[in-house]
């Protein structure tokens, strides 16, 4: 069991407090903490416990986010909500998540009282997809988006659906009863502005030497599903000239792929990430292959293009090499604009504190999208990662630069709860 933390209210606790919930963890390397599983029920106790070790409150919402707010703070009441997810990867970092999270639980112990504005810290119960394709499914269901028919559509890779593994969870006190209603998850605070700090899962902070990124877009992503057909023949008496090669075929679209991202220039990207050639045996020419693709671009248009020209490109290549190529969508995402005035409120700060810093984007989707989606005022900020390592064992970030992050949150929370964004 992770040791109790003791002394969380002030920057000093942060570290231990993030030591303790990477003990919450399925085996093997790395955190590993999907959506309502064991791992994650026991961290959601346990945060709950810690919150009224200090004093306040861990409500849970009927998803099983987890709302961390003063006593005195009343239920569906404007606040500024400061937080990020609970769940990880398989096989994850300590830091992913954990980090808004832990920010968000400190602030609310450190700002009570403070300002105009209540500051409610949050814990969604999913981002990741590690086990729900639920596209941000705990964000949505904080803000009330989340339908009824997602919670038997949606289902992990063993066919539990989210509302059998949600049951199990609430069976822990984990969450409250579903709401009887075509939209079964009901806000409980109405979030004026939101903040999220997050370890930015990429190199640029590291390599400029800076303390702080200040996220202003969040690209979207268009994720497709290549079936690629050739013609499965023996490999030892088929002539070279006479194949149909599948894999063959999906091989130059992984390196088209890989060219299209380069041509676009930054901040694009394309990447493919799933190569799966049947049947798989040494002495068969692949007569079949699954290829993964994504494309990223924080501007819709651009995103949009770079989506179609994937396309032309590996159909020309199948044209070229005699296969035949379907493709399907698999997901995607919408490019976001988080708060100029908040982004504004940010930079002003930074360059007052003498903080190093920039602006910037994020090419990784986070629970900020949603609520910049659904209206409401919303700033992402990002620490350094060390290497640019992130979803993984070896993702790090030194903890004075986690401290330093989170004292400068502390100040613009401060702000934002004084002067709430029109």
């Amino acid at each position: 069991m992770p040791p109790v933390v003791t002394e969380p209210v002030t920057a000093a606790g942060l570290i231990p407090f993030l030591d303790a919930l990477a003990g919450f963890s399925a085996e093997g390397p790395g955190v590993t903490r999907r959506a309502y599983d064991d791992a994650w029920c026991d961290a959601h106790a346990w945060l709950q416990r810690q919150a009224r070790m200090l004093g306040f409150a861990a409500t849970p919402d009927a998803a099983g986010n987890l709302l961390f707010h003063g006593l005195d703070v009343p239920p569906h009441a404007p606040a500024l909500l400061v937080g990020s997810h609970l769940d990880s990867v398989v096989h994850g970092g300590r830091l992913d998540g954990a980090y808004g999270l832990a920010c968000g639980f400190l602030l609310v112990a450190e700002l009570r009282g403070a300002g105009r504005l209540p500051v409610v810290g949050f814990a969604t119960c999913e981002e990741e997809e590690s086990r729900f394709p639920g596209a941000l499914m705990g964000a949505r269901s904080l803000i009330g988006q989340a339908e009824a028919g997602e919670l038997d559509a949606i289902a992990d890779e063993r066919g539990i659906t989210w509302r059998a593994a949600l049951e199990g969870a609430r069976a822990r006190g984990c969450a409250v009863a579903i709401e009887d209603d075509a939209h079964p998850f009901a806000p409980p605070f109405a979030p004026r502005a939101t903040l999220e700090i997050h370890i930015e899962q990429g190199p640029v902070l590291e390599r400029e030497g800076l303390a702080l990124g200040i996220v202003e877009h969040i690209a979207g992503y268009r994720r497709m599903r290549l079936d690629v057909a050739g013609e499965a023949r023996h490999s030892g008496t088929t002539p070279m000239r006479m194949r149909r090669d599948a894999l063959a075929a999906a091989a130059e679209m992984v390196l088209a792929v890989e060219a299209l991202g380069r041509d676009a220039n930054e901040p694009a990207v394309a990447t493919a990430g799933v190569l799966v050639p049947e049947p798989g045996l040494y002495n068969v020419v692949p007569g079949h292959c699954t290829l993964g693709v994504e494309v990223r671009h924080v501007d819709a248009a651009r995103l949009e293009a770079l989506a179609a020209e994937l396309l032309a490109r590996c159909r020309a290549i199948a044209a070229r090499r005699r296969v035949h190529v379907e493709s399907g969508d698999a997901s995607g995402q919408e490019p976001t604009s988080l708060s100029p005035e908040l982004a504004a409120t940010a930079l002003d700060l930074a360059q007052q504190l003498g903080v190093p810093h920039r602006r910037m984007a994020s090419g990784a989707a986070h629970d900020t999208m949603v609520f910049a989606r659904a209206g409401v005022p919303a700033l992402m900020l990002f620490v350094p990662s060390r290497g640019g390592i992130s979803h993984s064992p070896d993702e790090s970030t030194a903890p004075d630069q986690l401290v330093a992050g989170y004292r400068f949150l502390v100040a613009l929370a401060r702000r934002v709860a004084e002067r709430p964004p029109r």
